[in-house]
């Protein structure tokens, strides 16, 4: 055993010293309420406090499980020389025990009882202590030689009166070691220290309820996007597991400019939270403009109505050209019919082509040429269809817009819909009220769409305005959106082109080349997609001509 050191209680001490010693404790352990982060280590200095002031020699801890059973949490017999549990002890193998049995309160229990009954139960003898089963003890007892007899149980309640806990004492000694009875005097003054540890226990599960809470509703935000548009709420649950695997391969690196850079668990779990809050914004972005894969796509593909305007093309066409060839049939003007003929079976076939060529340029590959761009333009002009006697060109504006996208399917506005998700993402963070210990999860979660040159958004910060862990969250940020399996727009692309775009924007000033170079020799890349995409996207990345990768020194 490792105890606290703590002097006895001893009855030939004069009372004024005996209260200010208990007055001390309990000054120190309420100062230690407000500082110590350690529930488990101010328990069992509570614990041991209340077995020196009441001169007791055992003393348990007990915690209350989800599914209603009392769990030993620290165990303390000097006699025995046992301390089993808490911080320093060895595990405890005890079984819980059942606040119920068959529905029914469990009143055979002593601190099963004090927990259904919220009483403190006080017994000189537990042997006579009828009806409680008192068969544990006993065969203890006989197996340690040891004599469990006066007992004092504790039930500790929190703010809201509900028992969070148990604090059970075992025979309290005199001046001759002997065991007797707890007197009421001191059980009132056990009990104001037992209140101390029903505050630490309630402060614990309080702040681990809030983290819990906190935690949750960021990935509830990533849920309800992913009810709106799936491969948005894939990216809102890969980007954190990515980013926690670069952070810890930057705080692992011994080399290097960024061999100083360390996180501790506390700045790990805000690093999380930042991950999973970072595009928290999204949920605000049109379903139209975030799930948009084709360029006319809005809450339909528009390249369908382009196809019944080309078949009533196609119609009219072929309409104007039977009527000339039936007017010249008539008049008996053969050659006059196979022109007709052959001018229809041209037009129809450069119709076909121009149709061709507005489905594939919808797709929205990596770049639209000029020369397909001045197709888009004459087809446009070229075409016009007549409904309800009114002539109307073949392609809209908006249309025309859309087709002429050079890259991708979004349009300039669209793009500028897409990125007000960041300005949304703000304005939800700012009014968060992160304690202290999440007060960098804001900066996290906004350095993402930041460039190290100060061409980002959505506050336009350069490097030396930004943290390592927001400079970070961009590269994983980056990767995953060109390595995603899950975008309706694009293909998964192989590691070798998605680490040459991330080299390309290192050597453009908008990326950290000293964590791009971890990223490379750590191979957080393969991990991660083994992990979280297809291993045949791993191909062979030629790391001598990577774009923006030096090797660290």
């Amino acid at each position: 055993m490792v105890p606290l050191f703590i002097p006895k209680s001893s009855g030939n001490m004069p009372q004024h010293i005996k209260d200010k010693i208990n007055l001390h404790h309990f000054i120190d352990i309420s100062v230690r309420l407000t500082t110590e982060k350690d529930s488990s280590k101010l328990l069992d200095d509570i614990l041991q406090v209340i077995m020196s002031i009441a001169n007791s020699d055992a003393g348990t801890i007990y915690s209350i499980t989800d599914n209603k059973q009392l769990k030993f949490e620290t165990v303390i017999n000097e006699s025995l020389d046992l301390y089993l549990g808490g911080r320093l002890g060895k595990p405890v193998d005890f079984p819980n025990i059942d606040l119920f049995i068959d529905g029914k309160e469990n009143k055979t229990a002593i601190v099963a009882h004090a927990v259904n009954s919220g009483e403190v139960i006080n017994i000189p003898d537990v042997y006579a202590a009828l009806p409680f089963d008192m068969s544990a003890a006993r065969a203890m007892d006989a197996r340690t030689g040891y004599r469990t007899q006066s007992m004092l149980t504790i039930p500790l309640k929190d703010h809201a009166d509900d028992i969070i806990g148990v604090i059970q004492l075992i025979n309290v000694k005199d001046d001759e070691n002997n065991n007797i009875p707890f007197s009421e005097e001191l059980v009132t003054l056990v009990r104001s220290f037992a209140s101390l540890g029903a505050i630490s226990l309630t402060n614990s599960a309080l702040i681990k309820d809030m983290e819990e809470l906190f935690a949750t509703f960021a990935e509830a935000i990533a849920m309800a996007i992913d009810e709106k548009s799936p491969h948005t709420g894939g990216h809102c649950k890969r980007v954190p597991a990515l980013t926690l695997m670069l952070a810890d391969a930057v705080h692992l690196i011994d080399k290097g400019p960024l061999a100083t850079f360390k996180m501790s668990d506390a700045e790990r779990h805000e690093l999380d939270i930042a991950g999973w809050l970072h595009d928290c914004g999204k949920i605000a972005t049109p379903d139209h403009v975030m799930e948009k894969s084709t360029k006319l796509e809005t809450i339909f593909d528009r390249i369908k109505f382009i196809d019944a305007k080309f078949e009533i093309i196609s119609r009219d066409l072929k309409i104007a050209y039977q009527q000339k060839i039936i007017s010249a049939m008539k008049k008996n003007k053969p050659i006059e019919v196979l022109q007709f003929e052959r001018l229809l079976d041209t037009e129809l076939k450069q119709l076909a082509l121009d149709r061709a060529l507005l489905q594939r340029v919808n797709v929205g590959g990596e770049f639209l040429g000029e020369e397909e761009q001045t197709h888009i333009q004459r087809i446009s002009t070229q075409y016009q269809l007549k409904i309800n006697g009114e002539k109307i060109p073949l392609l809209s504006d908006n249309e025309v817009e859309n087709l002429m996208i050079r890259r991708g399917t979004l349009t300039q506005g669209e793009r500028d819909i897409m990125k007000r998700h960041m300005d949304i993402t703000k304005n939800i963070l700012d009014i968060l009220p992160f304690p202290k210990h999440l007060s960098n999860v804001s900066e996290y979660a906004l350095g993402h769409h930041e460039k190290l040159d100060g061409t980002g958004y959505p506050r336009g910060l350069t490097k030396e305005q930004m943290s390592v862990p927001a400079r970070l969250m961009a590269i994983a940020d980056i990767f995953e959106a060109l390595s995603a399996v899950d975008r309706p727009y694009k293909k998964a692309k192989p590691v070798s082109e998605c680490l040459h775009i991330l080299g390309s924007m290192v050597n453009q000033n908008h990326l950290d080349a000293d964590i791009f170079a971890v990223f490379i020799e750590s191979e957080v890349y393969k991990h991660y997609i083994n992990e979280y995409a297809k291993p045949e996207q791993l191909d062979e990345v030629d790391l001598d001509n990577l774009p923006g990768y030096s090797p660290i020194r």
